[in-house]
C-alpha cells in the first residue's frame, strides 16, 4: 500500500506538469530575434515594461537595426526619459539631415545621410563621466559636434537615471508621472535588434559582436509592451553567430519518491542534452547545475503554481527542481532566431524517461541567448562538469609560452574533427591560467589500426582491427605560473594525456603523440601601412603587445595595432577608428608614391575611393590609370596583386565613365598583368572578376600542338568561368583555337619557358570607338604570346575564334570579322579587319579566321544608324501621338465621304476615300505594331510587318494615282474615254502593293521580323515588326517611295508651272488678291502628294536629327492634314455636315442651289452630248463652279483662272478653265471640247458637278 501511495504521488506529480506545460509558451515565441518592430502604422510604438526597469549605469552601450520607410523631418529611433520627466537621459533621433544622440539632458548631432529603404546598424556606447557618447553607424564611427545644452544637467550627475521610461519609434514626455507621446517624432520605419549592455563596448566588440544579446535590455517580448504594433516577421536580417548560454529549470522526478543531488543530476543533464542535441551541429562546452531556490512557473495569465494552489508536497520538493546553465557551440555558425527555435523545441519536446525516473525543463524558463565569450568555470552552488586547471604557485609568477604538436586520433568519425580537437583543447586550458593562443589543424594524415571493442565476443563478425583517422594539429599555449618550464611542461604532457569522451567520440594520446617545446616571444617587424588616413610607420612590436601611433589628421587620436602571436607571428589589421580621411579624392592619389611595398595599400585605397565615387572624369580616370600603371611596373605580380588589379578595372567598366579615349591604356594593363604574372607554381593560372578575365598559361615548344581557350559567362554580374583545352559546351560566350605553327613564333633561347595569355572583355562599354552604322554584338576575347620573338601575324594555319551574339541574328545581317588596332584613330584606337575573315555564322554564333593574335571582336553591320536614346525617345513620342491624331481625322473623312453622296459624285473624291482608308490603315497598323510584337509569336510578327508594309506602298501607290489623275486633268488636255476609270485605279492602288508584299514573302519569309531576342511592351519596347532583310528594304520600300515620290515631285512642278501661266491672263489686282489662295493650294498638294517624305532623305549627318524631327512630325500628321484642307476648309463639305449635323439656327436647309442646277440640267438636253466618262469628264470638274456661280457669271472677265484653293477645296478636283464671256480671244482655248458652247457658259457654269 505504501508503494502503491509513492507510485500515486508520482503520477499526479507527472500529470501536474505535464499539464502546465503544455499550457505555457516556448521560449521560441517570447524571443523577438527573427522579428522586428513595424512602426510604419499611425500610432505604433513600443514601450519598455515598467516591471523591468533600467538600473544606474557608469557605462552603457546601446545597439539597434534601424529602416527608414518614408523620410520624415523629423524621427525618434529611441527616448530614455529621466523619471522625473526633466529631460532626456539617452536617445536617438534625426531631423532635416542630421542625426541626433542625447545624454544627459545634451545632445550632440552629426550630418549623416541613411538611405531609405536599408538596414542601418547603429550603437551608442558612453564610458567614464566626462567622456562623449560614442556613435557607430554600420560599424564606423562617426564624429559629431556638440549642440546647444536644452535641458539642465542630471540631478545624478553623470550616471544614467535608473527607473526611467523608455519608449522605441517615438519621443514622449511625462507629465505628473502620467507618459504622453510627443507630436512629429514618430519613425516611418522599422527597428529590430534593440539590446542595451551594462558596460562601454569597444570599437572592435561593436563591429564583431552584433549578434550577441543584450544583459541589460533583450530582444525579448518580455521586455516590451507593444502596444497595438505587434512584431512581425523578418526576413532581411540574419545574426548567424556560435556561442550560447542556454539557462532552464528541470524536475527530477523518481520512482522510489526520492531526492537526487546535484552531482548526479549534472550527470544526468550532460547526458540527456547529449542524447537530444544532434552531436554535429551542436557542441556541449560546460553543464553547471544548481538546486533552484524558487521553483515555481507561470500560466498564460500570470498565475505561478502556488497562487493556483497546487499540492504543497509538488511545491515543497524543492530538491528536485534544478536550475541549469549550459554553454554550447554551434557549429557551423546559425542564425540566432533558428538556434533559439531549434534549442527550446528539443528541451520541451523530448523529456528524459527511464525506468526509475523522469527529467524535465520546465517550458517558460528556457533561455537562449548569444553571448560574447564563455566565461571561466563556475564554482559553488554550480556543479560544472569541466575541471578547472590550477597551478600551484609559490613566489611571483611569469607567463610561459609553450607550443605544442600532436597526432590525435579519433575512435569514430566526425564531421568537424578539426572542432572536436578544438573542443577537447578548450576543456584543458582554460584561461586565466592557461589561454589556448592559436590553433592549426591539419588535415588528416593517415590512418591507424586499433583494436575492435566487439571482436572479443563469440561468433563475432566484426573485424579484429578497425581503421581510424589520425590528424595533427599545431596550438600555442600561455601559461601564468610558478612553475619551471620542466614541471609546467610536464603538467601540459600529463592533461593531454588524459582521456576525454565526447559522446561517442573518444580521445585518448599516448607519449609518443606529444611533442611540447618551449618558445620566446618574437617581435613583429616594422612595417610602413598606406591608407586613406595616411601613412603609419608600425615600429618593432613584441608579440601579444599593442603598437599606439598618433593620427596623421588628427594627432590628438590615436591608431592601434596588435602583434599577434602565431604561425608565423604577424600583425593583425590595425585599429584606425578614431582617426580621419586625409586621401578623400582621386586628386588627392597624386600625393603618394606607388612603391613594391605599399602596393596593395595603394589599390585598396583606390577601391575605397571607387565606392564612394564611382563615375570618374577624364582627369580622374588619368589618376586612377597612371596608378595602375605604376603598380604593375614597381611590383612582382602576385595573384592577389593580380586580383586586385582586374577589380578596380572592372569597377570602372561598370561605371558611367567616359572609356572611348582610355580603352588601349586599359588594355595595356590587363595585357602586362599577365606577362608579369612570373609567381605561381602550377603550368596556368587565371585571375577573373566581374566581367574580366586574364588567363597565362606556360607552354612547351616540342610538345605544343594545338591550345583552346573558352568562356563560360552568365551575366556581366558574374564573373566568367575559364576553361583551357576543353571542347566547348552549352553557355561558350568565346572559344579561341591556337594552331600548332604558333610555336614557331615562341621566344627563343630566352632562358624561360614561353607563356600564351588570354583575355576576355565581357563589358562592351571599353569598346565604344566604333565603325559608322555598326555595333559590338559579341564580347571580346584576346590571345598574345609573351615575349614572342615577333609580331604574331602572317601564321600558316589561322587562327580560329568563335563568338557568341550578344544580340541573335535569325536574319543575316552583314557580321565582320575584326580586331582591336591599337594604332587606328591617331592611337586611341580602332577595330580593323585585316587579316580577319568570316568563316561560318548562324544566328546566335560566328567563326571567324584570322592570321594573327590580338583583341578579336564581331561587329554587327546596321547601316539604318540609331540615334541616341533621349532624341529617340521624343521622336517616338511625338510619332505615335501623330499617328493617333491622324487616324482619328482620317476616320472622319472617310466617314463624311461615305455618308454624304453628293460628296463622292467626282473622280477626287474616290481618289482621296481610297488614299485616306489607306492612310489610315497604315497609322492603325503602326500604332499597335509594338504592342503586338510583345507578344512573342513569330508569326504574328510576319504578320504586322507585311501588312504594315502593304499600307505603307498602298498609300504612296494612291498617292501617285492622285498625281496621275491631276496630270491628265489640268496638263494633258484632251477626250479620252477611260472605262472604268476608277476601278482600274483601284485595281493599281490596292493591287500593285499586294503583289510586292507576296514577293518577298516567298522570296525570303524571314526578311519580315523584329530585330532583338525579347519583347517588351509597347513604347519602352525596342522591338518592332518590319522589314528585316536589308534588299529588300531598299528595293521594296526606299526605292519603290523614291519612284513614286520622284514623279509626284515631276508633276507637282510641271502643275504649278500650268498655274503660273494661267496666272498671266489675270488682271494685276486680282492676282495680288489671290497669294493666300495659291499658298493654301501649294500646301493642299504637298501633302496630298506625298512630297512631305522627302524630307528623309536629307536626315544625314549633322543635319539627321532636325529632319528626323521634321520628318516625324509633318509625315505623323499627314493624316489631319488632308482633314484640315479637303474637309474642314471646303465649303460644300461644311455645307453638308450643317444640312445633316447641325441643329436649330446653324442648320442649313437645302435649299434650291442644288435643286436649280438639276433643273438647269434638264433644259440643255438639246446641246451637243457630254462624252463621258473621260478622263476630264463633267465628273472630273470641280465642284467649286457651283459655289462661285452668282459672282461668276456676272464679272466680264475673259478667262476665269484655275485656283489652287479648289485643289484643296475638292479633294484635288483640278477644276476646267471654263468661258464665262465671249470676249475671250478665240486663239486660247485650254479644253477645245468647249468649242461647241459658245452661247452657254453661264449655264453649263450652273451644272451639278459634285
Amino acid at each position: 500500500m505504501k508503494v502503491c501511495k509513492k507510485l500515486l504521488h508520482v503520477l499526479l506529480r507527472l500529470s501536474l506538469l505535464s499539464c502546465v506545460s503544455s499550457q505555457n509558451l516556448d521560449l521560441s515565441s517570447l524571443s523577438l530575434w527573427g522579428k522586428m518592430a513595424d512602426f510604419t502604422r499611425e500610432c505604433s510604438y513600443w514601450q519598455l515594461s515598467p516591471d523591468l526597469p533600467i538600473p544606474a549605469l557608469e557605462e552603457l552601450s546601446v545597439c539597434l537595426h534601424l529602416q527608414q520607410h518614408v523620410s520624415t523631418p523629423t524621427w525618434t529611433a529611441f527616448m530614455y526619459r529621466h523619471p522625473d520627466g526633466m529631460q532626456a537621459e539617452l536617445g536617438l533621433a534625426g531631423q532635416d539631415g542630421l542625426v541626433y544622440t542625447w545624454l544627459f539632458g545634451k545632445k550632440w548631432s552629426t550630418p549623416v545621410h541613411l538611405p531609405i529603404g536599408h538596414w542601418h546598424y547603429i550603437c551608442v556606447t558612453w564610458s567614464g563621466t566626462s567622456h562623449p557618447p560614442t556613435l557607430y553607424i554600420n560599424g564606423s564611427r562617426v564624429n559629431y559636434t556638440t549642440d546647444d545644452v536644452e535641458f539642465p544637467p542630471s540631478p545624478l550627475g553623470y550616471r544614467l537615471a535608473r527607473n526611467g521610461t523608455l519608449t522605441l519609434g517615438v519621443s514622449h514626455y511625462l507629465i505628473q508621472g502620467e507618459m504622453h507621446v510627443k507630436n512629429k517624432t514618430k519613425l516611418n520605419g522599422r527597428v529590430s535588434l534593440f539590446r542595451m549592455w551594462g558596460e562601454a563596448h569597444t570599437a572592435e566588440q561593436v563591429a564583431l559582436l552584433n549578434c550577441t544579446e543584450g544583459d541589460i535590455i533583450r530582444w525579448d517580448s518580455v521586455y516590451w509592451l507593444t502596444q497595438s504594433s505587434l512584431p512581425i516577421p523578418d526576413s532581411h536580417l540574419h545574426c548567424e553567430w556560435s556561442l550560447y548560454e542556454v539557462k532552464f529549470t528541470m524536475i527530477i522526478s523518481c520512482i522510489d519518491g526520492n531526492s537526487t543531488d546535484a552531482y548526479k543530476t549534472r550527470d544526468l543533464a550532460d547526458q540527456w542534452l547529449r542524447l537530444i542535441l544532434p552531436s554535429h551541429k551542436y557542441h556541449l562546452y560546460r553543464v553547471s547545475v544548481q538546486v533552484s531556490t524558487w521553483p515555481f512557473f507561470s500560466n498564460d495569465n500570470g498565475e505561478t503554481n502556488m497562487e493556483r494552489d497546487e499540492p504543497k508536497s509538488l511545491a515543497k520538493s524543492s530538491s528536485n527542481w534544478f536550475d541549469c546553465l549550459v554553454h554550447l557551440n554551434v557549429i557551423p555558425s546559425s542564425d540566432v532566431s533558428n538556434v533559439q527555435k531549434n534549442v527550446s523545441q528539443l528541451l520541451n519536446n523530448k523529456p528524459l524517461n527511464t525506468s526509475s525516473l523522469t527529467l524535465t525543463a520546465i517550458s517558460n524558463s528556457i533561455q537562449v541567448n548569444s553571448v560574447e565569450q564563455f566565461p571561466p568555470a563556475t564554482v559553488s552552488p554550480f556543479i560544472s562538469t569541466t575541471t578547472d586547471f590550477m597551478v600551484t604557485t609559490v613566489g611571483p609568477t611569469s607567463d610561459i609560452f609553450f607550443e605544442v604538436n600532436i597526432n590525435v586520433t579519433l575512435t569514430e568519425s566526425s564531421d568537424d574533427p578539426g572542432f572536436t580537437i578544438y573542443t577537447w583543447l578548450s576543456c584543458i586550458f582554460i584561461p586565466p591560467d592557461m589561454s589556448l593562443l592559436t590553433y592549426k589543424f591539419m588535415e588528416k594524415s593517415y590512418s591507424v589500426q586499433h583494436p575492435s571493442p566487439l571482436s572479443n565476443k563469440i561468433d563475432s563478425v566484426w573485424p579484429a582491427m578497425l581503421e581510424m583517422p589520425r590528424y595533427g594539429c599545431l596550438f600555442q599555449v600561455q601559461v601564468t605560473t610558478s612553475s619551471t618550464q620542466e614541471e609546467t611542461k610536464n603538467t601540459i604532457q600529463t592533461l593531454l594525456e588524459k582521456k576525454y569522451t565526447n559522446g561517442a567520440i573518444n580521445i585518448e594520446l599516448k607519449s609518443e603523440d606529444i611533442h611540447i617545446r618551449h618558445i620566446l616571444l618574437e617581435s613583429c617587424p616594422e612595417t610602413r601601412h598606406q591608407t586613406r588616413k595616411g601613412l603609419f610607420v608600425w615600429p618593432v612590436t613584441m608579440a601579444l603587445q599593442t603598437a599606439n601611433l598618433s593620427c596623421q589628421g588628427n594627432p590628438n587620436k590615436t591608431a592601434t595595432r596588435h602583434c599577434q602571436l602565431g604561425f608565423p607571428i604577424s600583425w593583425n589589421p590595425p585599429d584606425m577608428q578614431q582617426c580621419v580621411f586625409v586621401v578623400l579624392t582621386i586628386p588627392d592619389l597624386e600625393d603618394i608614391e606607388v612603391t613594391s611595398e605599399n602596393a596593395m595599400d595603394v589599390l585598396e585605397i583606390i577601391e575605397s575611393l571607387l565606392q564612394d565615387h564611382p563615375d570618374l572624369n577624364s582627369t580622374e580616370l588619368d589618376t586612377v590609370l597612371n596608378k595602375l600603371k605604376q603598380i604593375v611596373f614597381v611590383s612582382w605580380m602576385t595573384p592577389p596583386l593580380g586580383k586586385a588589379i582586374l577589380n578596380i578595372i572592372s569597377d570602372i567598366l561598370e561605371s558611367k565613365s567616359y572609356l572611348e579615349l582610355v580603352t588601349n591604356q586599359i588594355l595595356n594593363i590587363t595585357e602586362m598583368i599577365g606577362d608579369k604574372m612570373f609567381c605561381f607554381d602550377q603550368s596556368n593560372y587565371t585571375l577573373v572578376s566581374s566581367g574580366i578575365a586574364v588567363t597565362s598559361v606556360i607552354v612547351d615548344p616540342n610538345q605544343f600542338q594545338r591550345l583552346t581557350f573558352g568562356v563560360s559567362f552568365a551575366s556581366e554580374s558574374l564573373n566568367p568561368e575559364i576553361y583551357l583545352n576543353k571542347d566547348p559546351s552549352e553557355g561558350t560566350v568565346a572559344f579561341v583555337t591556337l594552331p600548332s605553327p604558333l610555336k614557331y613564333r615562341f621566344p627563343q633561347h630566352n632562358g624561360s619557358q614561353p607563356r600564351v595569355q588570354f583575355q576576355f572583355y565581357g563589358i562592351k562599354t571599353l569598346f565604344m570607338n566604333n565603325p559608322n552604322g555598326t555595333v559590338l554584338n559579341t564580347y571580346v576575347v584576346s590571345a598574345s604570346v609573351t615575349n614572342a620573338s615577333g609580331p604574331i601575324k602572317d601564321l600558316e594555319k589561322d587562327v580560329e575564334v568563335t563568338l557568341y551574339h550578344r544580340l541573335s541574328n535569325p536574319l543575316g545581317k552583314d557580321v565582320h570579322c575584326v580586331y582591336w588596332d591599337f594604332n587606328q584613330n591617331e592611337g586611341e584606337g580602332g577595330w580593323n579587319g585585316r587579316g580577319c575573315r568570316m568563316h561560318t555564322t548562324s544566328a546566335d554564333y560566328t567563326t571567324c579566321l584570322c592570321d594573327h593574335l590580338t583583341h578579336f571582336g564581331v561587329l554587327l553591320d546596321i547601316s539604318r544608324n540609331p540615334i541616341d536614346i533621349p532624341n529617340e525617345e521624343i521622336l517616338t513620342l511625338i510619332t505615335y501621338l501623330g499617328c493617333g491624331v491622324s487616324s482619328l481625322f482620317l476616320g472622319i473623312t472617310v466617314l463624311t465621304y461615305a455618308a454624304f453622296e453628293k460628296l463622292r459624285r467626282d473622280y477626287p473624291s474616290k481618289i482621296l476615300i481610297n488614299l485616306s482608308l489607306a492612310l489610315l490603315g497604315l497609322n492603325m497598323v503602326f500604332l499597335v505594331n509594338s504592342w503586338l510584337s510583345s507578344v512573342g509569336s513569330s508569326g504574328l510578327c510576319v504578320a504586322v510587318a507585311s501588312t504594315l508594309h502593304y499600307f505603307l506602298l498602298a498609300s504612296f501607290t494612291w498617292m501617285g494615282l492622285e498625281a496621275v489623275h491631276m496630270y491628265f486633268a489640268l496638263v494633258k488636255v484632251f477626250n479620252v474615254y477611260v472605262p472604268s476609270y476608277i476601278l482600274k485605279f483601284c485595281v493599281l492602288g490596292w493591287g500593285i502593293p499586294l503583289v510586292i508584299c507576296c514577293v518577298v514573302l516567298v522570296v525570303n519569309r524571314e526578311s519580315y521580323g523584329s530585330g532583338g531576342e525579347s519583347m517588351e511592351p509597347f513604347i519602352n519596347s525596342n522591338e518592332f515588326c518590319w522589314i528585316q532583310d536589308e534588299v529588300a528594304f531598299y528595293v521594296s520600300v526606299v526605292g519603290y517611295l523614291l519612284l513614286v515620290l520622284l514623279c509626284n515631285l515631276a508633276i507637282f512642278v510641271v502643275v504649278l508651272v500650268q498655274i503660273r501661266h494661267m496666272r498671266i491672263n489675270h488682271p494685276v489686282g486680282i492676282r495680288s488678291s489671290l497669294l493666300l489662295q495659291d499658298l493654301k493650294g501649294v500646301s493642299s498638294l504637298t501633302f496630298l502628294l506625298g512630297l512631305t517624305w522627302t524630307v528623309a532623305f536629307f536626315a544625314w549627318g549633322p543635319a539627321k536629327v532636325p529632319f528626323l524631327y521634321l520628318f516625324c512630325i509633318l509625315n505623323s500628321l499627314q493624316g489631319f492634314f488632308i482633314f484640315l484642307f479637303h474637309c474642314l476648309m471646303k465649303e460644300n463639305v461644311r455645307k453638308q455636315w450643317r444640312i445633316h449635323l447641325c441643329f436649330g439656327r446653324f442648320r442649313l436647309q437645302e435649299y434650291s442651289e442644288w435643286s436649280q442646277t438639276g433643273t438647269f440640267g434638264a433644259k440643255h438636253k438639246s446641246n451637243p452630248p457630254i462624252r463621258l466618262p473621260s478622263v476630264r469628264s463633267i465628273k472630273s470638274s470641280s465642284t467649286d463652279s457651283t459655289s462661285a456661280s452668282s459672282n461668276s457669271s456676272q464679272r466680264q472677265v475673259s478667262i476665269r483662272r484655275p485656283s489652287l484653293d479648289c485643289v484643296y477645296k475638292k479633294s484635288l478636283a483640278i477644276p476646267r478653265v471654263q468661258l464665262i464671256s465671249n470676249h475671250l480671244p478665240p486663239k486660247r482655248r485650254f479644253f477645245p471640247e468647249e468649242e461647241t458652247w459658245p452661247d452657254r457658259s453661264h449655264q453649263r457654269h450652273q451644272l451639278p458637278i459634285a
